[in-house]
C-alpha cells in the first residue's frame, strides 16, 4: 500500500432498520433518500422527522449522513428541491448527492454550506469531469462504475478530488445516467428513481434477421444481467489508488444484508489499514450467502467479457449446497449430500432436472434416522421437499438462518454494539442532589442531577465500587465505561434512582452534544434562506446563438450520421447542419481524419452547417485520440463541436470551437440549460424524456437555441459490456476478441419479441436502440411554434437510404401549412414506417415518465 490515510466504509440505509444495522457494524457513513427527489424511489425511505432523527442517530455514534436527491429535476420541482436542501443542511446532513446540473448550480448560490456529491448518475468518467465539477463547488466525485483502478489512480493524482467508487453489490449494465431503457419501456425513469430494470429479464441475441445467434439453453437468456461487484479480496489495492470512500450499494436491500456486508468490510478495511490483509473462507462465505449473483471484480482490473455477466439467473444464487442421490416419493423426502451445513430453517432452492427451481424452507432434518436442528458438510440427510425430484440435482442454500439471526442481533436488540468510550465524574457532598457529568474522547460531555440531597447513611453509605456499577448500566446505548472520578463524601446516601436519572440525564445530554458537534456547518436561518432564494432568481443570459438561426425563425433539421455515404444523402436531400466524425460504428466503414476532412468539404460546397461529434464516453485513456480530432476540427471551416459529456467542455472551449451539447447532459430545467449557457454552448439538446409541454416551457419562444430528438431509434443505453463480443468473440480476461461485430448487425430480442438494434463503436462501447423510431414528423409545426431551435435525426448505422428519406420527409413536412396540408403530414409519418417494421412512437413527448 502507498497511502495511509483511512478510506470512509459508506453503507447503504433504505430504512430505519438498514441504518440502525450499517451504524452498529462499523459503516463511518450512511446514504439514504428522503421521501421526494431520489434514485431509489421503491425503498421505504425517511420523511422529515425520520431524517432528523437518522441524523442525529447517527452523529452522535460518529457517523456522517449523505442524502441522495439524485434525480433529474423539473422546473417546477426545482424550487421544492432547494427548500429540501435547506432542511437538511438545517438538519445536520454532512453532504447531499446530485445528479441535476442545475440543482447543483441553484444550491451554490443558495446554500454553499451544503457539500455536494456528484451522483454516480452524472456519468462522470474521465479526468475533465471531475476537474469542471470541482469547479462547480463539488467537494466529492462517484465516479462511474465502469473505470479502472488504473485510471481512478491517475485521477486521484493529478486532481486531489474525493472520490467515492462503489465496491459491494449490484451493477448497472448501462453507464448510469445515460439509460433509457425502462424509461422506454415502460414510462418508468432511471433518471427519476422509478427504474423497473428490464435489464433483468430474458433476451436473445439475433442477427438482423432475427435468426438467434446463440442457443439459450447454452449461454442462458440474462443477457444484460450483470453479477454483483465484490472487491472484499482487493481493499489494499484501492487503499492504495487513494480512493476516499468505499461505497456499498444496496438501499433496496434487507438490513440483514446491510449487517453482513458491512460488519465483514469493517474488518477487511481495518486489516488491510494493519498491513495485515487477509480474507477467511467464512468471511467470503457470509458475503456469498446472504445475496449473490456470482460475483464479479467489476472493471477495475479490465473488462471482463462475459465474466462479468449471470446469463443463467438474474437474482441471488445462494451459496451450493450439495446435490440430490436419491428422492423417497413415499415420504416426500430427498437425500441430499451436503458440500456446506444444513439448518431447520434455512431457505434452500432445487435446481431441478426438468422445470426449472423449486424453492422450499427446511423444516426437518434427518440424519441416519434421526432427528437433527443441523447438519455439518459431508453428511448426507433427508429433507422433505414439496416436489420430485432426480439424482444430481443441485441444491443452493439461499437463506442461512444462523447467518441472519447473527446479523438481525445487531440492530434489533436495544443493547448497542458500537461503543465509545466515556469518563464518568460524580459528586456526592452531603445536602447537595448527586452531581454527574460524563465526557468522551471528543471533549463532548453532558450533566445531570438528582432532585434529593444526600443524607448521612443509616446502614449501607455509597462507595465508590457502588456508584461505578451504577454508572456502568450503559448498555442500551452507544458508550462503554472507560473511567471514574469521584467527589464522595463519607458515610452518605442518595436513592439509587436518583444516581439512575443523573447518569440516564447526562447520557442524553453527551448524545446531543455529540450530534451537535458533527455538524458540518451552523444551521442557516430561514430569513437568510429565503433572502439568498429571492436573489437567486434565474438571469438567463444568452451570449451567442448558432449562426443559421435565430428566435422566431424556422426549425433547422440537423442529422447525425456515422459514415460519408449518409452524410452526402442528408446533405442532397436539403438538411441543415451534420454531426459527424467522433464516432463510428463497426457495423459500417470506420471513420478517421480523412472522412472528417471529407464530410467537411462536401458540406462547404453546399452551404451546410458541420459539426465535429464527439462521443458520449470518453474515458482518459481514449482522450488523446478525441482531442487530436478536436485540433483537427480547429483548422478546419467547421461551424462547432457536438459535446458528448463534461470532461470535454474545456477542451473543446480551448480549441475555440462553439459548443452544441448533446443529449448526454440531460437537459431538464431552465438552470441546467442557464449553466451549460454559462460555460459557452450555443445549442443545447434536451432531455428526450421531455414531454412537449415541457419543452414549451423551456423554450418559450425561442429564449435559447434548444434541440430536439425528433426521428430515429432512440439510443435506451450504452455499455462497456459488449454482447456479441461477449457471446460470439469469446470476450474475456486475458483473451482478445475475434470481432464479430465487424460489417455486420445484430440486436437482442426480449421475451415479447421487441427487437432492440445493437451497434459498437470504435472504443468496443455497446450501443443499444429501441425496438421503434421516434417519429414526429406530423409535429413539426407545433416545435417550431414552440421556439425549438433545430429538429434532429438520429441516423447513426442507418445508412444512406434512411438519412435522405428522412430528411427529405422533414423538409417537405416544415413546407406545409398544417391547417390545410394534415393529411399530407400523416402520409408522410406513414412513409417513414417503413424504416421501423416494429411500428413508430412519439417517446415521451406526451406520456412522460414518472
Amino acid at each position: 500500500m502507498t497511502r495511509s490515510a483511512k478510506p470512509e466504509l459508506l453503507a447503504p440505509a433504505g430504512d430505519w432498520k438498514a441504518l440502525v444495522a450499517a451504524v452498529q457494524n462499523g459503516a463511518d457513513a450512511v446514504y439514504l433518500g428522503g421521501k421526494l427527489f431520489n434514485a431509489r424511489q421503491g425503498a421505504a425511505n425517511f420523511d422529515h422527522r425520520e431524517l432528523q432523527r437518522a441524523v442525529a442517530y447517527a452523529h452522535a455514534r460518529g457517523v456522517k449522513v449523505y442524502v441522495t436527491v439524485n434525480i433529474l429535476l423539473s422546473d417546477e420541482e426545482l424550487e421544492e428541491a432547494v427548500r429540501f436542501l435547506h432542511f437538511l443542511q438545517q438538519a445536520g446532513a454532512d453532504g447531499v448527492i446530485v445528479q441535476d446540473l442545475g440543482l447543483a448550480a441553484k444550491a451554490r448560490q443558495v446554500l454553499p454550506e451544503l457539500p455536494l456529491h456528484a451522483s454516480t448518475q452524472m456519468t462522470v468518467h474521465n479526468r475533465g469531469g471531475v476537474e469542471k465539477l470541482l469547479s462547480l463547488g463539488f467537494q466529492r466525485v462517484v465516479l462511474a462504475r465502469e473505470m479502472s483502478l488504473q485510471e481512478i489512480r491517475e485521477i486521484k493524482e493529478k486532481t486531489g478530488a474525493e472520490l467515492e467508487v462503489f465496491v459491494h453489490g449490484a451493477l448497472c449494465i448501462c453507464y448510469s445516467g445515460q439509460c433509457l431503457l425502462s424509461s422506454m419501456i415502460g414510462g418508468r425513469s432511471g433518471n427519476r428513481g422509478r427504474c423497473a430494470q428490464p435489464c433483468r429479464l430474458r433476451y436473445t441475441l439475433v442477427d438482423e434477421k432475427g435468426r438467434p445467434l446463440v442457443d439459450p439453453r447454452n449461454v442462458g437468456e440474462y443477457l444484460l444481467s450483470l453479477r454483483d461487484l465484490n472487491l472484499s479480496g482487493h481493499l489494499p489495492d484501492l487503499i492504495g489508488a487513494g480512493i476516499n470512500s468505499f461505497k456499498i450499494e444496496g438501499r433496496m436491500k434487507r438490513p440483514e444484508y446491510v449487517a453482513t456486508v458491512v460488519r465483514i468490510y469493517r474488518t477487511l478495511i481495518d486489516r488491510a489499514l494493519q498491513e495485515n490483509f487477509y480474507i477467511t473462507p467464512e468471511e467470503a462465505r457470509d458475503l456469498a450467502q446472504i445475496f449473490n449473483r456470482d460475483f464479479t471484480t467489476g472493471y477495475y482490473y479490465g473488462r471482463p467479457g462475459y465474466e462479468l455477466m449471470s446469463y443463467k439467473r438474474p437474482n441471488n444464487r445462494g451459496l451450493f449446497l450439495g446435490r440430490v442421490v436419491r428422492y423417497h416419493s413415499r415420504t416426500g423426502r430427498a437425500e441430499v449430500a451436503l458440500e456446506e451445513p444444513l439448518r431447520v430453517g434455512d431457505g434452500v432452492e432445487v435446481w431441478v432436472s426438468r422445470g426449472g427451481r423449486v424453492g422450499v424452507e427446511v423444516h426437518s432434518i434427518r440424519e441416519k434416522g434421526r432427528e437433527v436442528e443441523e447438519a455439518p458438510a459431508g453428511a448426507v440427510v433427508e429433507v422433505p421437499l414439496p416436489r420430485e425430484v432426480r439424482p444430481q440435482d443441485r441444491l443452493f442454500k439461499t437463506h442461512d438462518a444462523a447467518l441472519v439471526e447473527r446479523a438481525r442481533a445487531t440492530f434489533a436488540s436495544p443493547r448497542e454494539v458500537r461503543k465509545f468510550p466515556v469518563t464518568f465524574y460524580v459528586r456526592v457532598r452531603q445536602g447537595e442532589p448527586v452531581q454527574v457529568r460524563v465526557e468522551d474522547d471528543t471533549g463532548c460531555c453532558g450533566r445531570g442531577a438528582g432532585h434529593t440531597p444526600a443524607v448521612p447513611a443509616v446502614k449501607r453509605p455509597l462507595t465508590p465500587d457502588f456508584l461505578k456499577g451504577q454508572l456502568d448500566r450503559l448498555g442500551n446505548t452507544p458508550f462503554v465505561l472507560k473511567d471514574v472520578h469521584f467527589e464522595l463524601d463519607e458515610n452518605v446516601i442518595v436513592p439509587v434512582g436518583e444516581i439512575n436519572e443523573a447518569r440516564r440525564r447526562a447520557i442524553e445530554e453527551l448524545e446531543a452534544a455529540r450530534s451537535e458537534a458533527a455538524r458540518p456547518a451552523p444551521p442557516l436561518p430561514d430569513d437568510t434562506f429565503t433572502r439568498r432564494l429571492a436573489q437567486a432568481r434565474l438571469q438567463l443570459a444568452v451570449r451567442d446563438l448558432p449562426p443559421e438561426w435565430s428566435p422566431g425563425r424556422e426549425p433547422l433539421i440537423s442529422i447525425a450520421v456515422t459514415d460519408l455515404e449518409s452524410l452526402e444523402a442528408a446533405v442532397g436531400a436539403g438538411v441543415d447542419r451534420v454531426y459527424f466524425g467522433g464516432e463510428s460504428f463497426r457495423s459500417g466503414p470506420p471513420v478517421g481524419e480523412e472522412e472528417i476532412r471529407r464530410g467537411v468539404e462536401i458540406c462547404r460546397e453546399h452551404g451546410i452547417s458541420f459539426v465535429l461529434s464527439t462521443p458520449r464516453i470518453i474515458h482518459d485513456p481514449e482522450m488523446t485520440a478525441v482531442l487530436r480530432r478536436l485540433e483537427l476540427a480547429s483548422e478546419l471551416p467547421v461551424q462547432g463541436v457536438l459535446v458528448g459529456n463534461l470532461g470535454l467542455l474545456e477542451p473543446a472551449r480551448r480549441a475555440g470551437l462553439p459548443l452544441y451539447t448533446d443529449l448526454a447532459f440531460n437537459v431538464f430545467n431552465l438552470r441546467t440549460a442557464a449553466w451549460l449557457l454559462g460555460q459557452g454552448a450555443v445549442q443545447l439538446a434536451l432531455s428526450p424524456e421531455l414531454t412537449l409541454g415541457q419543452v414549451a416551457g423551456l423554450v418559450k419562444g425561442g429564449r435559447f437555441a434548444a434541440e430536439v430528438l425528433v426521428q430515429g431509434a432512440v439510443e435506451l443505453m450504452i455499455s462497456r459490456y459488449c454482447a456479441p463480443g461477449s457471446l460470439l468473440g469469446g470476450l474475456a480476461p486475458g483473451r482478445n476478441c475475434a470481432g464479430p461485430c465487424r460489417g455486420r448487425r445484430c440486436a437482442l430480442k426480449d421475451r415479447v419479441g421487441a427487437v432492440f438494434p445493437l451497434e459498437m463503436d470504435q472504443f468496443c462501447r455497446m450501443h443499444l436502440f429501441n425496438s421503434r423510431d421516434l417519429c414526429l414528423v406530423d409535429e413539426v409545426h407545433r416545435l417550431a411554434e414552440i421556439g425549438v431551435a433545430s429538429l434532429r435525426i438520429d441516423a447513426r448505422g442507418r445508412g444512406a437510404e434512411y438519412a435522405r428519406a428522412t430528411v427529405k420527409a422533414y423538409r417537405r413536412a416544415l413546407s406545409l401549412n398544417p391547417a390545410v396540408d394534415g393529411g399530407e403530414l400523416s402520409r408522410l409519418r406513414d412513409r417513414l414506417q417503413q424504416y421501423s417494421p416494429a411500428g413508430l412512437t412519439r417517446g415521451h413527448y406526451y406520456r412522460g415518465v414518472e
